[in-house]
């Protein structure tokens, strides 16, 4: 029983015990008011102590080491990138243009050796 249920209980048995003040034959309202009230305070009580959150010294967390990550694994061997030459590009000139155009792949000037 939730809270909203316990709520109902306590208000219908409230309204049965203090506010109705007819006689059914053979039927006691009021005292069937109070044990409706009886059972939604019980029901509240239960609900509330089921449904609360654990407080941290109610608690106690038990950390086991995880066997996969305690152990490394072994490290690749690091492979050094050969350097990249860079080659001299030759302007392309093309007989069928008036123009000469020269293609440049990069913007690096190339060191020339013995210069």
């Amino acid at each position: 029983m939730g809270f909203g249920a316990s709520l109902a209980f306590l208000a219908i048995g409230a309204v049965l015990a203090f506010a109705v003040k007819w006689d059914v034959p053979g039927i006691d309202l009021q005292m069937i008011g109070w044990i409706l009230m009886a059972v939604g305070a019980v029901g509240a009580l239960l609900t509330g102590l089921y449904t609360r959150r654990p407080h941290a010294e109610d608690t106690v967390e038990t950390i086991e080491p995880d066997v996969m990550y305690t152990v490394d694994p072994p490290a690749q061997p690091h492979v050094v990138p050969e350097p990249v030459r860079e080659t001299q590009v030759e302007p392309t000139v093309r007989p069928s243009e008036r123009h000469v155009y020269v293609e440049e792949q990069s913007t690096t000037p190339i060191k020339r050796e013995g210069v």
